[in-house]
């Protein structure tokens, strides 16, 4: 998800790019505590006739649905804010807090957006200059890195 923050003349244009999620933590917590609820009826039903072996899979269950949710929900958390500050372009990358820092000179920087060369893979969206190159946007969709890279070329070309 691309977000424009600020656009304007004197202060520049800034996107925060997220992952879309579909749910939020509290939500995920209700479902798992659904499913949990689900593996100890069924299990406890097991166990109540006398097979109570299957209570320790329904545990075991419950804990590999808990673990890959917040696997997918601590990767929706990524960030990374691309702004363009004078004659800097600066991209921060990080999870919950922005941890890396990437400056580029605005006047010699350079937007590719690569196609893949198998059909059916993702574009590839480079921002760099002088050899070196960071890539913006991985997890977002193909319409979003093209769209972003628009974006980002009519912003530097306002900005020269």
């Amino acid at each position: 998800m691309v977000t424009e923050l600020e656009s304007g003349a004197n202060h520049g244009s800034a996107w925060l790019l997220r992952p879309t999620r579909s749910m939020t933590w509290p939500e995920a917590k209700r479902f798992i505590l659904l499913v949990t609820l689900m593996c100890a009826t069924i299990g406890g039903s097991f166990a109540w006739f006398g097979l109570w072996m299957v209570m320790p899979f329904c545990g075991i269950e419950a804990l590999a649905v808990a673990l890959a949710f917040y696997v997918v929900l601590r990767d929706g958390e990524r960030r990374e804010l691309v702004r363009i500050e004078g004659e800097k372009l600066v991209i921060e990358t990080g999870n919950r807090e922005l941890e890396q820092r990437h400056e580029f000179n605005s006047l010699w920087v350079r937007v590719d957006l690569a196609r893949s060369r198998y059909r059916h893979h993702p574009t590839r969206l480079f921002v760099g200059s002088h050899g070196r190159a960071v890539e913006v946007g991985r997890f977002l969709t193909d319409g979003e890195r093209d769209s972003l890279s628009r974006s980002l070329i009519n912003a530097l070309k306002k900005n020269r």
